[in-house]
């Protein structure tokens, strides 16, 4: 059967070359299928590209990948929908086949994404097992309606599947060949040419944060060995920067010292970039991370207030992200802060306290916004329904951003804006790290 596998996502930043959907192509490829995938990140006119290469392909079967319902900024708000409704009704237009959703944002509002983009079927989850069992049926005439995962209409209502998440654990990333690396690596708007997974799941459940609902509750790990295989062949195709896709590449400690080990003896040589979750962190594996070929570390700590980790629930404290910011800069490895304001126990008293904090971090660069978007099946929404932010009835597919009472949003601009313009001079401090990104990025 002919598929085409479509990565929707046009949002350009921090995006690194798509993973998950290539993994799935390659996956359907592997199952006999001819597969076209195709990339839209690029392309100035997404809908009329994607109307092309099904009028070329001659589909049987349209498959979207939908990586984010927005991308959850507040001061720079971004809602892909219109463009991926845009693409989906021009595939449709000139060739009416059955229509497949998937993809992060999809496992989050199966329901909704189905019933916006008039979608045939869905798969929730991340099990390649169900993605191929179901293409198997559509290819021979008689859609398996029991596939774990799936969602479809029957006698006019939505219906959806329980699903299991399985991680990656046994699973090969054979896609590298499907992916257009020096497109990511020439545009000044994506820092990576790709990704890497090295663990999925987390037993952390921070206030505000719906992972572990599409990822799990624990860790699955991947072997070590295979990571750095995938790193070889990753560079093989010309890759020079990769992130680590991992919601905090160092927890747990023990298996990500051990990738860098395998990264290290497979003589690796990848400049690498991490997202760093503070308080699990030591000497050692800052040091390994350089050695690995590690650059670049991103520390998404939310709030420099203790009162405010606690209430986002976050597994660390402030003397955590000051500590593991300087364990950071003595392996020399560079790192750029991130801050969200607002959150739950926020107030002008913590939100002057962060700031003051900001001092003690060893940060090239500081980005700041206001607002946390509220997700479902979170603690947030729970908070945002008390206080009144949100109806107890809002499934939050439109979003909507949470601000504490004592903090809200008008407060917080022009707050934000003064810290901007008193400190719009730090950005030099940036400017031999992004001196280095060009030069891997446009070298020979």
């Amino acid at each position: 059967m002919k598929v085409l596998m479509v990565y929707t996502n046009t949002y350009r930043g921090f995006a690194p070359a798509p993973l998950g959907a290539s993994l799935v192509a390659s996956h359907l490829r592997g199952d006999g299928h001819e597969v076209r995938f195709l990339d839209l990140m690029f392309v100035k006119s997404p809908a009329a590209e994607a109307a092309r290469v099904a009028r070329e392909f001659q589909p049987d079967l349209a498959c979207y990948s939908i990586r984010n319902r927005d991308n959850q900024m507040a001061a720079a708000f971004f809602d892909p929908l219109p463009v991926v409704r845009s693409i989906v009704s021009a595939v449709r237009a000139v060739r009416p086949v059955p229509v497949l959703l998937g993809g992060t944002a999809f496992t989050t509002f199966p329901h909704q994404w189905l019933d916006a983009l008039d979608a045939d079927y869905g798969i929730k989850g991340d099990d390649l097992a169900s993605i191929s069992r179901f293409v198997a049926s559509i290819a021979a005439g008689s859609p398996d309606l029991g596939v774990p995962g799936l969602v479809h209409r029957a006698d006019g209502v939505i219906r959806s599947n329980p699903f299991a998440i399985r991680g990656y654990a046994d699973v090969v990333f054979d896609n590298w060949d499907l992916l257009d690396l020096r497109s990511y690596r020439r545009s000044l708007t994506t820092l990576w040419d790709a990704a890497l997974v090295v663990r999925t799941g987390c037993p952390f459940q921070c206030t505000f944060c719906d992972y572990f609902q599409t990822f799990g509750t624990q860790w699955v790990l991947r072997p070590p060995a295979q990571v750095a295989e995938e790193a070889l062949a990753l560079q093989r195709q010309g890759a020079r920067s990769v992130i680590f896709a991992d919601a905090g590449f160092n927890r747990p400690l023990d298996h990500a010292k051990q990738v860098l080990e395998a990264f290290i003896a497979a003589g690796v040589r990848l400049n690498l970039t991490m997202i760093f979750e503070p308080g699990e962190v030591d000497r050692e594996f800052t040091q390994l991370f350089h050695r690995a070929g590690g650059r670049g570390a991103v520390l998404y700590a939310g709030s420099l207030s203790d009162t405010v980790l606690t209430r986002l629930r976050k597994p660390f404290r402030v003397d955590d992200v000051v500590d593991g910011a300087e364990l950071l800069r003595q392996a020399g490895v560079t790192s750029s802060l991130f801050l969200t304001f607002g959150g739950p126990g926020e107030t002008p008293e913590t939100v002057e306290e962060t700031f003051r904090a900001v001092e003690r971090i060893p940060a090239i660069r500081t980005l700041v916004d206001h607002g946390f978007r509220i997700q479902p099946d979170t603690e947030l929404r729970e908070i945002a329904i008390g206080e009144g932010v949100i109806a107890a009835d809002d499934d939050c597919f439109n979003a909507t951003f949470y601000h504490s009472p004592a903090t809200p949003p008008e407060m917080l601009k022009a707050r934000l804006k003064r810290y901007e313009s008193e400190h719009r001079l730090d950005n030099l401090k940036a400017l031999p790290f992004l001196a280095g990104v060009l030069w891997n990025k446009f070298r020979p």
